[in-house]
């Protein structure tokens, strides 16, 4: 078996896409607003987020 080294990515974990992906990952859907109200950022702050998570 070989051992999967641990790398870190900047797209993802930046800490507001980390917390996306973290509250994201448990649900189907969310809602924009809630996502939003979560994590603590305005809406365009959120968007450009979830843009560069697409």
């Amino acid at each position: 078996m070989t051992a999967v080294q641990p790398r870190f990515d900047a797209v993802v974990h930046a800490p507001p896409r980390l917390q996306i992906c973290g509250l994201l990952a448990a649900v189907d859907t969310m809602d924009f607003a809630a996502v939003r109200d979560t994590i603590g950022v305005s809406d365009s702050v959120l968007s450009k987020h979830v843009k560069q998570l697409e």
